[in-house]
């Protein structure tokens, strides 16, 4: 997804409560990957994938969650398995 994109979808629901679409960060892109919901690299696929399967009420509410966990759970380079609430869903855990 180019930033222009990802921008977008993020001034619509920040700015005006419009959940237009899903920006994929760098956090979302990541846990997407790791659960198995996309495994593109593509943002504008994974957003696809996830529109697929995320109901529209929680539109709004994930890219929040994928920030929040990605940041103190599911970092890139030591992600804290041991203390995810959704392990049992990861494809990459040991």
């Amino acid at each position: 997804m180019e930033s222009g994109r990802k921008s977008a979808n993020v001034i619509l629901l920040e700015a005006f409560n419009i959940p237009s679409g899903i920006a994929v960060d760098t956090h979302a892109k990541r846990i997407s990957n790791r659960l198995g919901i996309s495994n593109s690299s593509d943002p504008e696929k994974i957003e696809q994938d996830l529109i697929e399967i995320v109901p529209q009420k929680y539109i709004k509410d994930i890219n929040h969650l994928f920030i929040w966990h990605g940041r103190n759970c599911c970092t890139a380079r030591n992600p804290k398995c041991s203390t995810c609430p959704i392990f049992n869903f990861c494809k990459n855990h040991e």
